[in-house]
């Protein structure tokens, strides 16, 4: 799950509290490594930039055969604390849950309550008829061509420390009048599928996913110290703390204030998801355990008939020649992997709590190591360094034209996320300038006649295309960006 716009965090976050300056804490491992010493000597070398006592870190769990081969902690769990990361440090893995969502759909139609194939006005009747219905599938394999609820709440001045409500997403998914695409036509990752499918195991089995998940998959894997953070004053033990890199290079701790599970939320270790993943090896769970974990692997189909590499949510794919079945999960205080070799029976898993860590980079790094000799093409990943704030890059600067500004300036209100933008200029910038709520001033530069783009980090990627009426006015606007398509705004009247 990772901001689409307007990604304050950063602006908000609480100053960190440095450890005392200490040596760096030894890697802990709390299991024998059964890797060879020259192997482990190279995945130390790898997470030497995390092993820290004064940084945040991840932990690294190598599983072979179903088995713990390796599992180490490198860096710092809380700053505030001086307590170091152990292989059963409790993180938030972010959008790496969803499959823990798809597996509760799962086995609700195992136990014959649902289909994968129903429509999910079944059981969300107050989603509006797109004219083709959307399936509980389509939801899992984001081809269903809603829009993404984290860009809704954003563009209508959400942050990552606001809170947020199950209802109040519901709300502005059911608001959408449009899709970005027909259904089943193409591949956009969206969160709102996820959120919906959360809310139809709670209808049909009474039971919230996080009570339902914890009784039928994390409690009978053994996976104790995993939970879907669905209360945000629980008490969760071990749990590393998040955070993220401030503009000024400083660090800033992200906690999360809403509770909003089904697309992400799950807080677990590397240790339990050994147990996870296990299950791929020798299935326990469901009625049917082989029919459970191959219905996980089936790879979505658009309208055409063309396979994706998506399923349901775990992505296909090779790495150095190798096939691969993977997620990762991003938000502001962490970043996480999961990197799986089904032909070897081995996967890699690393889990961080900075935002913006290279989790993906360092389980490939990791399975190069450990898989050396094994690959039939490409080359090893570079070594990964830690996050540096944001610089934006001269070379990719835009090419701007001047435009009339005054022309553009004036009130726009959107009924799809009930707000109101008021756009006024900064001739010195040759830009147009909205702010939305407490959230700060945004900019966007004309790049041709009648468009506009975003001019920050925050709203890179945020497109405005204006629209006159017969006598030249500007009438309103579309807005896009990568997860939002075809967003209208009309103008106020003065």
């Amino acid at each position: 799950m990772r901001p689409l716009m307007l990604s304050f965090a950063l602006l908000f976050a609480a100053p960190v509290v440095i450890a005392p300056a200490v040596a760096a804490p030894a890697p802990a491992a709390t299991a024998p490594a059964v890797l060879p010493a020259q192997v482990v000597q190279k995945i130390d070398a790898l997470f030497a930039p995390w092993t820290r006592s004064d940084a945040p870190g991840c932990p690294i769990s190598v599983t072979r055969d179903g088995q713990a081969v390796f599992e180490r902690g490198y860096g710092m769990a809380d700053l505030e604390q001086g307590v170091a990361i152990r292989p059963d440090t409790v993180f938030n893995i972010a959008s790496l849950s969803k499959q823990f969502t798809t597996a509760s759909i799962s086995l609700l139609e195992q136990d014959g309550k649902l289909s994968w194939d129903d429509d999910v006005r079944r059981y969300i009747p107050e989603l509006p008829d797109y004219g083709t219905p959307i399936t509980l599938r389509h939801l899992a394999n984001h081809t269903s061509g809603l829009r993404d609820w984290l860009g809704l709440l954003e563009l209508a001045g959400w942050n990552w420390v606001d809170e947020a409500t199950e209802s109040q997403v519901l709300s502005a998914i059911v608001r959408q009048k449009q899709l970005n695409f027909p259904t089943g036509s193409r591949y956009l990752y969206s969160n709102s599928g996820y959120i919906l499918l959360a809310i139809i195991v709670d209808r049909v089995s009474g039971q919230s996913l996080g009570d339902f998940s914890r009784a039928r998959i994390f409690e009978p894997l053994g996976m104790l110290h995993t939970r879907f953070y669905d209360d945000r004053t629980m008490i969760m033990p071990n749990r590393a703390i998040g955070h993220l890199l401030r503009e000024d290079g400083s660090l800033g701790i992200w906690r999360p204030t809403y509770e909003i599970v089904g697309d992400g939320a799950v807080l677990t270790s590397v240790q339990d998801m050994q147990r996870w993943e296990r299950n791929f090896l020798t299935p326990t769970l469901g009625r049917e355990p082989q029919a459970f974990v191959d219905g996980l692997l089936r790879n979505g189909v658009l309208n055409d008939g063309k396979q994706i590499d998506y399923a349901l949510a775990l992505t296909h794919g090779q790495y150095r020649g190798l096939p691969t079945v993977s997620h990762s999960g991003g938000i502001p205080g962490y970043a996480t992997n999961m990197l799986r070799f089904p032909s070897q029976k081995v996967s890699v898993t690393v889990l961080c709590n900075q935002g913006n860590s290279p989790a993906t980079a360092l389980t490939q790094a990791v399975a190069d190591v450990v898989l050396e000799g094994r690959f039939s093409s490409g080359s090893a990943t570079k070594a990964p360094e830690r996050p540096a704030p944001y610089q934006p890059d001269p070379k990719q600067a835009k090419a701007t034209i001047a435009v009339k500004l005054a022309e553009h300036v004036g009130r726009y209100y959107s009924d799809e996320l009930d707000v109101t933008y008021a756009l006024s200029a900064d001739t010195a910038a040759n830009a147009l300038v909205t702010q939305i709520g407490h959230l700060p001033p945004v900019r966007f530069v004309a790049t041709r006649a009648d468009h506009f783009e975003g001019a920050s980090e925050d709203n890179d990627g945020v497109t405005l295309d204006f629209k006159r009426d017969a006598g030249g006015k500007v009438t309103g606007f579309t807005l896009e960006t990568g997860r939002l398509k075809g967003l209208g705004f009309q103008r106020l009247q003065e």
